[in-house]
């Protein structure tokens, strides 16, 4: 993982993790460490450790099935009130070469019949300022910006 300083109020990190929910919880513990020892970033809120985790987590299910044999390239840039991320996986595209429609779930049904999954991208979208997908050649590249708030 590579951090950097810029203008003293702003982390740039970048770094490769595998397609494995042990590489993801690694690289999210990774940059909270990061973060921590970064005044003033070291206030900011874990809105944007849900967003990444969420993503993450998609392109290790989804763009590689699980398989544990992809790469995801992660730019995090963050900013006294913003965080743009910056995901690039070479596996399987979005259906459609698109960004899935959030939607909402009718949750006034009983328990059993509760959906059981389908919230991260209505998540996503209702959390994140701007999300941009491209299929791009072999990579799938997932851009986002996120607005940030400081723990009160």
């Amino acid at each position: 993982m590579k951090a950097q300083c810029l203008d003293g109020d702003r982390l740039s990190i970048r770094t490769s993790l595998r397609s494995t929910p042990d590489a993801v919880s690694e690289t999210l513990r990774e940059v909270r460490v990061r973060l921590n020892h970064m005044p003033p970033l070291d206030c900011l809120d874990s809105t944007w450790e849900v967003i990444v985790a969420e993503v993450l987590n998609n392109i290790v299910e989804h763009a590689y099935d699980d398989s544990h044999t992809g790469e995801i390239d992660l730019t995090l840039l963050f900013g006294p009130t913003t965080m743009n991320a910056e995901f690039i996986d070479y596996g399987r595209a979005m259906p459609n070469g698109t960004l899935p429609c959030p939607r909402d779930a009718d949750l006034d049904v009983p328990r059993a019949d509760l959906p059981e999954g389908g919230f991260g991208w209505m998540l996503i979208h209702s959390l994140a300022s701007h999300v941009e997908y491209r299929h791009d050649g072999g990579s799938n590249r997932l851009a986002l910006e996120l607005r940030l708030d400081t723990k009160a």
